[in-house]
C-alpha cells in the first residue's frame, strides 16, 4: 500500500519536474543567465538613440537637472519667471537620473542606459519571482516568455518611468512574497521600503501600497497591516502636503480621471453613468487592442491582424480564470495590486489609454494566464495538462521573437545613420520637420525669447528656450492671449490640435505675425510675433 502511494505521488510530481530534471542549482544560474542575456540582445538590438516624443521624457531630464541643482526645490523653469514647483511626477525616478545628468549631461543615450540595465534586473528578479510562485518546471517559461516579451524590451529604451517602475514593482512583490508566514523581519522592511520607493517613482504606485495593505489585512496579520498602513503613510503624506500646499491639489491625475477629455477640457466632466461607460469601454480596448500590442511590441503592424486580437481576447479569459483560481486559495498582495491597477487603468481617459500601462502589470499576467490555461486544461482533461502552460509560453515566445526578429536589421541600419551624425533618425517626417525647427530657434533667437509650441517641455529641452502651450480651446481670444505673451510661435504638424485651435486663431490676426523660418516638407514653420 505504502509502494504504491508513493508510485502514486512519484507520478503526480513527474509532470511538472520533468521539463527541468536533473537541473541544478548551478544550472539554474545558467539558465537565468541566457534569459538576461537574450533580453540583453534584444535590448540593444532595438535599441533607439532618439528622444521620446511624448514629453514625459523631456520633463524627467529637466526634473533630474533640477535635482541635481540642489536649489530649484524639484521644479521646472518651462514658462517665463522662477522656476515653478512640479507636483505631477514623483521626484523617484528623476533622483536615479540625477547623477546620470550630471556626468552626461543631455547626452539622451547614456541616460537609456538605466533603462536598459533595470529592465534587464527585472528579468533577472522575475526569474526568482517565478520559481517562488509557479514551482519547479513551469517558472523557466515563465521567466523565458518574459526575457522575450516585446513590450518589456519597448521600454528599456527610453527615458521614462516604466521600466525603474517594472524593476522596483516585482523586486518589492518578491520580498513580500518572501515575508509570507514570517514573523516581521527583513524581508517585510525591505519589501515596505520597495513598495513606498515605487510610489515615488510613479503615483500607480499607490495601488502597490493599497494591495499589500489589503493582502495583510484579509489574512488578518494585524501587525504587519497596522505598521505598513503606518509608516507608508507617514511616507507618502510630505509629498502629498507639499504639492497641496505648493499647487493647490494633491495630484494632478484626480482631475484627469473626471475628465472627459484631456484634449477637449471644454467637454467637461463625467458623471457615474459616464465612469461606468468608460471602465467597459477601455476593457474592451485594453483587451482588443493594447494587448495584442503587448504581445509583439507597441508599434508592431502584427498586433491589428485579427489572429492576434482574437488571441489577445483568448488571454484575457485566462487570465481572469488563473486570478480568480489563485485569489480563492490565497490573496497575496500581487492580487490585490493587479486589481486595483487594472480599475485605475480602466477609469482613466480611453482617449489616451495606451499599452504602458500595462507594462507592469505584465509579469503577473504571464503567471495568471498559465494559471488559467492549467485549471482550463485540467477541466477538458488534457493529457499531461501541466505541460501545456508551459506550450503556451513557447507560443508567446515565439511570437515574441519573431515579430521583434524583423525589426532588427531595420533598426540597426538606424543606429548607423544615428551613429553617422544623423541625429534625427528613426523621427517621422513631421517629427524631422518639428526638431529643425527647434534647431533654429536655438540658434537664431535670443536667449531670453519665449515660444508658444504645442509640445512645451520638448521644444524647451532641444532648443533651451522659454515655452508657452497654447489652450486647447475654440474661443480666439483665449488663444491669442497666450500668443501674444510670447515673441514667437511654432506652427507643426505633429499633432491636430494645433490645426484645431492654434491655426484658426492667427488666421484672425495675419498682420501679427511674420514668417522668419520655414522646413522643407511637411512644412513647419516658425512666426515672429509683434505685440
Amino acid at each position: 500500500m505504502k509502494k504504491k502511494a508513493r508510485k502514486q505521488k512519484a507520478m503526480t510530481v513527474l509532470p511538472e519536474t520533468m521539463f527541468l530534471a536533473g537541473l541544478t542549482e548551478q544550472r539554474t544560474r545558467l539558465v537565468v543567465g541566457m534569459f538576461v542575456a537574450v533580453n540583453l540582445f534584444l535590448c540593444i538590438a532595438l535599441f533607439e538613440p532618439k528622444l521620446h516624443t511624448g514629453g514625459d521624457s523631456s520633463s524627467y531630464v529637466l526634473l533630474a537637472e533640477s535635482v541635481a541643482r540642489l536649489g530649484d526645490g524639484y521644479a521646472q523653469s518651462l514658462e517665463p519667471g522662477p522656476p515653478q514647483a512640479h507636483v505631477q511626477y514623483p521626484p523617484g525616478y528623476p533622483l536615479l537620473l540625477a547623477p546620470l545628468t550630471m556626468i552626461a549631461g543631455r547626452n539622451f543615450v547614456a541616460l537609456k542606459m538605466l533603462s536598459v540595465l533595470l529592465t534587464v534586473a527585472s528579468v533577472l528578479v522575475f526569474a526568482l519571482y517565478a520559481r517562488k510562485r509557479a514551482g519547479p518546471g513551469l517558472w523557466i517559461f515563465l521567466a523565458a516568455a518574459f526575457a522575450v516579451n516585446p513590450l518589456v524590451v519597448d521600454y528599456s529604451r527610453w527615458i521614462l518611468s516604466e521600466a525603474p517602475f517594472l524593476f522596483f514593482t516585482i523586486l518589492a512583490l518578491y520580498l513580500i512574497h518572501d515575508d509570507e508566514g514570517k514573523e516581521m523581519g527583513r524581508s517585510f522592511w525591505l519589501g515596505l521600503l520597495g513598495v513606498l520607493w515605487c510610489y515615488y517613482v510613479r503615483s500607480v504606485g499607490i495601488m502597490l501600497v493599497g494591495g499589500a495593505s489589503i493582502a495583510y489585512l484579509v489574512r488578518r496579520e494585524w501587525r504587519k497591516f497596522f505598521v505598513h498602513a503606518a509608516v507608508s503613510t507617514a511616507v507618502i503624506l510630505p509629498w502629498m502636503i507639499r504639492n497641496q500646499l505648493r499647487q493647490g491639489t494633491v495630484t494632478p491625475y484626480l482631475d484627469q480621471f473626471l475628465l472627459r477629455s484631456v484634449y477637449e477640457p471644454e467637454a467637461g466632466y463625467l458623471n457615474i453613468s459616464g465612469m461606468v461607460t468608460r471602465f467597459f469601454t477601455n476593457v474592451q480596448i485594453y483587451s482588443a487592442r493594447e494587448f495584442p500590442r503587448a504581445l509583439v511590441g507597441s508599434d508592431s503592424a502584427w498586433a491589428g491582424g485579427g489572429f492576434l486580437k482574437i488571441l489577445a481576447v483568448v488571454l484575457c479569459g485566462f487570465l481572469v480564470v488563473g486570478l480568480v483560481q489563485i485569489m480563492r486559495k490565497r490573496m497575496e498582495a500581487a492580487e490585490a495590486y493587479f486589481l486595483l491597477s487594472c480599475l485605475a487603468i480602466f477609469l482613466f481617459e480611453e482617449v489616451v489609454s495606451d499599452v504602458r500601462y500595462l507594462l507592469p502589470l505584465i509579469p503577473l499576467a504571464l503567471i495568471y494566464i498559465a494559471e488559467g490555461i492549467s485549471v482550463a486544461a485540467r477541466f477538458v482533461r488534457v493529457k499531461s495538462a501541466s505541460r501545456v502552460p508551459a506550450v503556451a509560453m513557447v507560443l508567446l515566445m515565439v511570437i515574441g521573437l519573431s515579430a521583434q526578429a524583423g525589426r532588427i536589421p531595420q533598426n540597426i541600419d538606424l543606429l548607423g545613420r544615428y551613429a553617422a551624425g544623423d541625429h534625427y533618425a528613426g523621427y517621422s517626417p513631421n517629427w524631422r520637420t518639428f526638431f529643425e525647427a527647434a534647431d533654429w530657434v536655438k540658434a537664431n533667437t535670443p536667449q531670453d525669447a519665449v515660444v508658444t509650441v504645442r509640445k512645451p517641455r520638448l521644444f524647451n529641452l532641444w532648443a533651451d528656450r522659454r515655452v508657452k502651450l497654447y489652450p486647447f480651446t475654440s474661443k480666439t481670444d483665449s488663444v491669442l492671449e497666450t500668443v501674444f505673451s510670447t515673441d514667437y510661435v511654432v506652427v507643426d504638424q505633429v499633432t491636430g490640435t494645433t490645426f484645431r485651435y492654434l491655426v484658426p486663431a492667427l488666421e484672425t490676426a495675419p498682420g501679427r505675425f511674420a514668417e522668419v523660418f520655414r522646413t522643407e516638407e511637411p512644412v513647419t514653420w516658425v512666426l515672429s510675433v509683434s505685440r
